[in-house]
């Protein structure tokens, strides 16, 4: 195979090298990152007078915040609990916003909505278990205090805007502040939470045993897939055990997959840029070709398929594959990384939007690598053309229409209309048929295709990427010739310089 061409094919990246008004009120300290920052309310025409003592500017929380070294005894008076405050416009826009999102069903407990900017998901009155439909994002930064909510069950959306509040400076600069040490305190027990988790399931791994081929959790019979070393179970054998490690090799949480196929992980941990190498960190290191995915059923039915050349990472959902993308890029800025995704064709359907390959694609565009998808055989993964189309709206009614039918109570009017908003059994039917055809696993067990054409699809980009990493090692050695002979001239150029000054002066 030609060099040049394969490598036009793959995109380029910048190669990095690899790599986390009372009395005064004394200064609280709120966590946030690596050291503890106060934050202040500085209103804007005194911005200046703030920073000659010290003050610093923070972006992310458009809030100044006491710097290393400033003078804290003259910051006291921008501390929050200490400015004049006629009135506490938060709390009545706080309350506006509050009622507008109960209005749209959403479920407020403890301290919702939090008017720090950022967004929260939270429950609804139409979720099931510990499903949470809903999200909001409250502002304060600006004049006049404003909010974005929507409902994703009902597609149902809110754009607010507080009636008769205008923010002066000083009191803007004041919740801003507060909102600040608000999300930095909560960011702050949010790691501590981390970190005790990352401590239990380590303590955990002592009482578990690896699996083996011999002794297959339910889980695995289910997929028809082997275990890998790092792969463990408990004595009972029945629970299966994804232990998930970020970039530096710490074990911050554990994926416990049940007899059922039910999903988890460990209470209060951390997984975002985690992940699960099949047979461990050092095939990372082995492997020249780096291939991830969501679920460990469909990287090992892949790492099964393509065998010694790849080293097959588990990102456990959708929304982990870049991060977990992005991280193994760190670890290896050269190797060609491989995006395996689903295609959630029933969710595009539902949802209006295919989210297995939208973020499998974006992963693979953020470190120049390429995603792939399954291809199913003809009516497998796709909607009958024959049936009526199935909307997101159409969907969203039918979902309400079913929820009140469970509820009960509806009068025999109520009910002929909920009824009229029910898809057809023959559309369920083909939506169950379309999720039960969506990853590699899929189709290696359940397509017609089955494992020979699970081949046919992943060994030509196996065989390409490991190509094209021949070509980039072969690459670089042309390169560091080049450069030898480079700095071979130059040091023979500056031998002959100065023999040549050594001569002029001995003449």
């Amino acid at each position: 195979m030609e060099t040049a061409p394969l490598l036009a094919r793959w995109p380029r990246r910048e190669e990095a090298a690899p790599q986390s008004q009372a009395a005064p009120a004394e200064l609280p300290v709120a966590p946030a990152h690596e050291e503890p920052r106060t934050y202040l309310a500085v209103p804007y025409i005194e911005r200046h007078q703030a920073k000659a003592a010290g003050a610093r500017w923070d972006g992310a929380a458009k809030s100044w915040y006491a710097g290393e070294g400033a003078d804290r005894d003259a910051l006291r008076k921008w501390l929050p609990e200490n400015q004049r405050q006629q009135q506490d416009p938060a709390m009545a826009a706080r309350d506006e916003f509050a009622q507008e999102l109960r209005g749209m069903g959403f479920i407020l407990e403890g301290e919702h909505p939090v008017m720090d900017g950022a967004t929260h998901r939270i429950a609804t009155a139409g979720d099931k278990g510990k499903e949470k439909a809903g999200f909001y994002v409250g502002h304060l930064d600006g004049h006049v205090p404003a909010g974005y909510a929507k409902d994703n069950r009902t597609g149902q959306e809110l754009r607010w805007k507080a009636k008769g509040y205008h923010l002066s400076d000083e009191d803007r600069a004041r919740l801003i502040a507060e909102a600040a040490a608000r999300r930095a305190e909560r960011e702050a027990e949010q790691q501590r939470q981390h970190e005790a988790a990352a401590q239990r399931v380590q303590r955990q791994l002592a009482a578990l045993q690896p699996l083996d081929s011999k002794h297959p959790t339910p889980y695995l019979q289910a997929k028809g897939i082997q275990p890998y070393p790092g792969l463990l179970t408990d004595q009972a054998g029945k629970t299966t055990f994804v232990p998930a490690y970020d970039k530096t090799g710490k074990h911050w949480t554990t994926q416990y997959i049940g007899d059922d196929g039910t999903k988890r992980f460990a209470k209060d941990s951390h997984k975002e840029g985690c992940f699960h190498v099949l047979g461990g960190m050092k095939e990372l290191d082995r492997a020249p070709v780096i291939v991830v995915g969501e679920g460990y059923a469909t990287m090992a039915t892949l790492k099964e398929a393509m065998g010694a050349p790849v080293a097959s990472v588990v990102a456990f959902d959708s929304g982990n594959v870049g991060a977990v993308a992005k991280a193994l890029r760190e670890l290896h800025p050269t190797k060609p990384i491989l995006v395996a995704g689903d295609d959630d064709r029933a969710v595009q359907l539902t949802q209006g939007f295919n989210p297995g390959r939208e973020k499998a694609e974006a992963a693979a565009r953020d470190v120049g690598g390429r995603a792939f998808f399954p291809v199913f055989a003809p009516g497998e993964a796709d909607y009958p053309r024959e049936l009526a189309p199935i909307t997101p709206a159409a969907w969203r009614l039918h979902d309400a229409a079913e929820r009140l039918l469970e509820q009960g109570g509806l009068s025999d009017k109520g009910r002929v209309a909920a009824e009229k908003d029910l898809l057809k059994p023959e559309q369920l039917a083909a939506l169950a048929r379309m999720k039960a055809h969506t990853d590699f696993n899929d189709l290696a067990q359940r397509s017609q295709l089955g494992r020979e054409g699970l081949l046919r699809q992943v060994m030509p980009e196996a065989q390409q990427a490991v190509e094209l990493h021949k070509a980039r090692v072969q690459e670089q050695a042309v390169k560091q010739v080049q450069q030898r002979g480079q700095d071979q001239s130059r040091s023979t150029g500056h031998g002959v310089q100065q023999r040549q000054r050594h001569g002029m002066r001995a003449g």
